[in-house]
């Protein structure tokens, strides 16, 4: 199975200030911890960088090594080298606008084990999971804009 997606936000907030916030791997999990259970820097290489994840997706725990490119302010690629979505690769793209900033996020998933019983829901789930991502970040720069939240939706 695999499922292509395409999600876009706009956060009320400046390009530099967003993408530097998302990239920043070492501090996801005390940032998002219902997210980035844990990461691990294994290499980094100029603008790349291999790391091993603990992450939540779809409502479920996934170990991972990933390989991020990263053009500064512009385009952060994601590629999934081994884990339950090995060989999916992800596009985020960021653009300024007058309203703040567009992410724009665009992934060809490949599913296997835990994931791959996500079944013919597995696009929806994973355009859920990336939009409450979104949302969670949003909330970090801008707190004060009342983005939806995890915490909210389980109210």
């Amino acid at each position: 199975m695999v499922p292509k997606v395409k999600v876009e936000k706009i956060i009320k907030a400046e390009k530099d200030k967003v993408f530097s916030t998302i990239t920043d791997f070492e501090n996801l999990p005390s940032k998002l911890p219902q997210i980035f259970k844990s990461i691990k820097i294994i290499s980094r290489d100029g603008n790349s960088i291999i790391t091993e994840e603990l992450v939540r997706m779809a409502g479920r725990d996934i170990t991972q090594k990933v390989k991020h490119i990263i053009q500064p302010t512009e385009k952060h690629e994601v590629f999934i080298l081994e884990g339950d979505a090995k060989g999916s690769h992800i596009v985020e793209t960021y653009e300024q606008t007058s309203e703040g900033t567009k992410i724009i996020v665009e992934g060809d998933f490949k599913l296997a084990g835990k994931l791959n019983l996500l079944g013919f829901l597995a696009k929806l789930k994973i355009e859920q999971g990336i939009n409450e991502v979104m949302d969670e970040f949003a909330n970090i720069l801008c707190p004060s804009k009342n983005y939806n939240t995890i915490n909210d939706r389980k109210k």
